[in-house]
């Protein structure tokens, strides 16, 4: 475990005992057991690894124990903030003509009482199965012929000991049943080794397209092994863009999905994310959808004369407010569309959790449904009811 990380842990867990625990009229031995408990839940991914063995932050124990934990750990970061703001308004109340003293004791009990049940919620939207966010996206380039054709995305699956098989089905289940034309995987499909996981990601096998199952890897397909994940993917019956790209045909016409590896990829011997060779030989009139796991080289491949990015990795930042940071280190991108030169890119918030933080307030995950629409450059979009009813008695839509 880094220092960084043993440095921080430490230090929030002093905090956090100063201001809950300290001022408290209780014998030492309590207060000192409670910052033993704040120490060893900051420390959760260390623990683990060592009782479970695996990944770090994708340790390989029971559901029940990596939830409980999860939780745990989830309520200790929500108390920082909370007691922060607690100390803030006592700091402010000191500074104020205020006569009566400032209820100390209360206000750490409703802030413990809060983090508690935020974390709850939290803990709870993050393992649940996500909606459908359905939306329609415009591309000059698209062919009139492909106007509807709808694109499933499924990003930061992270498959691990917590998120097993049966969530994963329900996913699956529910992507199915939009009969998308094209699903995509944005990596981070899994978390451990192959012969861990195989039983779990195996109902991705079972994802339906009309156009095929394609998918780039993410940086914890590299940190899991990604040679065997490699040709577990292909048996699986996922299409790998792996700087390459593939030509659909649909009605007569083309469009281009390309995919590109993760930075992580070089850090174990393999080549890094190349644009320019994802999409060598592609035909240049045909429109094109990159899968770039991180949003955060997206200027550039802008100017490599991309449609429209999809990418994942910041989880939506999980937390409103925490999701700011999270934008620092990914290029300003955190989640929803942006306009990157001519090229759009969308940022998903992700579709299931990560172990390693498994809490969402305020960024739900999402199965996220593309419906593709061509540039129209003839043509009125009547809105309002009355009107598209006086100028072709129809509803309101495109009136030629």
């Amino acid at each position: 475990m880094p220092f960084a990380l043993l440095l921080a842990a430490g230090a929030l867990s002093a905090y956090e005992f100063l201001s809950l625990l300290a001022p408290l009229a209780i014998p030492r031995g309590v207060k000192l057991a409670g910052l033993a408990l704040l120490l060893l839940v900051s420390l959760r991914g260390l623990i683990l690894q060592k009782l479970g063995g695996g990944m770090f932050f994708s340790p390989e124990l029971p559901q029940s124990v990596l939830v409980f934990s999860s939780w745990l750990y989830s309520t200790f970061f929500l108390l920082f903030f909370v007691l922060a703001a607690k100390d803030l308004i006592w700091l402010s109340w000191k500074l104020a003509p205020f006569a009566r003293v400032f209820p100390r004791v209360a206000a750490s009990a409703v802030a413990l009482v809060l983090a508690v049940t935020l974390s709850l919620y939290g803990t709870w939207n993050a393992m649940r199965v996500p909606e459908v966010k359905r939306l329609e996206v415009t591309l000059d380039r698209l062919p009139k012929a492909l106007d509807g054709m709808t694109v499933a995305l499924l990003a930061d699956l992270h498959v691990s000991a917590m998120n097993k098989a049966p969530l994963i089905e329900a996913i699956v289940e529910k992507t199915n049943a939009l009969s998308p034309d094209v699903v995509l995987l944005n990596g981070d499909m899994i978390d451990g080794a192959a012969s861990n996981r195989e039983r779990d990601v195996y109902p991705l096998r079972r994802l339906v397209a009309v156009h095929g199952v394609y998918a780039a890897a993410g940086n914890h397909e590299y940190y899991s092994g990604y040679g065997e994940w490699a040709k577990k993917f292909k048996e699986l019956g996922i299409t790998m863009l792996d700087n390459s790209h593939r030509v659909i045909t649909a009605n007569g016409a083309q469009i281009v999905l390309a995919g590109v590896t993760d930075e992580a990829a070089e850090k174990f011997g393999a080549q890094g994310p190349d644009v320019t060779l994802a999409l060598k030989e592609a035909p240049r009139s045909a429109p094109v959808i990159l899968m770039a796991h991180r949003p955060s080289a997206a200027a550039k491949n802008a100017a490599a004369d991309v449609d429209m990015q999809l990418s994942g990795h910041t989880h939506g930042g999980m937390v409103l407010g925490f999701d700011r940071l999270i934008a620092l280190f990914n290029g300003g991108f955190v989640r929803g569309w942006h306009q990157v030169g001519g090229m759009k890119l969308y940022v998903s918030p992700g579709t299931l959790l990560w172990n390693g933080f498994a809490l969402r307030l305020g960024v739900p995950s999402e199965i996220t449904l593309f419906v593709l629409r061509s540039k129209i450059k003839f043509g009125l979009y009547i809105k309002d009811q009355a009107s598209a009813r006086l100028l072709h008695g129809g509803r309101p839509g495109l009136f030629i």
